[in-house]
C-alpha cells in the first residue's frame, strides 16, 4: 500500500501502469475540492502541464480522478483549514509497510506492532503479511 502526495503526479503514475489503483491507501493533495463537479476541471486543468498529465488520455485520467473521489483516497487538508505540508518536489509516494525485510531488531519490531494494528482494525493486507511472516 502506498500513499501518494501529488493528484497530478499520482494519477499520472496509475494511468501509465506504474502503480496500481488498488495498491493506493490514499493521497494527500493540495487541491480544496468540495464537490464531485470540481473534480473534472481540476483534471482539465492538470491536462496541459508536462509534469503532471500532458500527453496522457484524459478520460482514463478523469476515470482514474474519479475513482480515488468515490473511494475516499484524496485526502485534502486544506478543506479541514489544515496547511499543507511540503515535501520534497520528487516525493510522490511511500510506501506504508517495508518493502524490503530487515534483520534490524527496531524494524521487525515497528512491523509486529504494525501488523497488530492491522488485525485490531480488520484492514488486513495479505500480500504483505505473507511477506513478512
Amino acid at each position: 500500500m502506498k500513499i501518494g502526495f501529488s493528484l497530478g503526479r499520482c494519477i499520472r503514475d496509475i494511468v501509465m501502469g506504474k502503480i496500481s489503483e488498488d495498491e493506493v491507501a490514499f493521497v494527500i493533495t493540495s487541491t480544496c475540492i468540495r464537490e464531485i463537479d470540481q473534480l473534472a476541471p481540476v483534471i482539465i486543468d492538470y491536462m496541459s502541464r508536462d509534469d503532471y498529465l500532458y500527453g496522457l488520455d484524459e478520460a482514463e485520467c478523469q476515470r482514474v480522478a474519479q475513482n480515488l473521489w468515490d473511494k475516499s483516497k484524496l485526502i485534502q487538508p486544506r478543506r479541514e483549514g489544515i496547511h499543507r505540508h511540503k515535501q520534497p518536489a520528487n516525493s510522490i509516494w511511500v510506501d506504508i509497510f517495508p518493502t524490503e525485510f530487515s534483520s534490524n531488531q527496531a524494524t521487525r519490531k515497528a512491523w509486529d506492532h504494525y501488523r497488530l494494528m492491522l488485525q485490531m482494525t480488520d484492514n488486513i493486507d495479505n500480500e504483505a503479511l505473507e511477506t513478512f511472516k
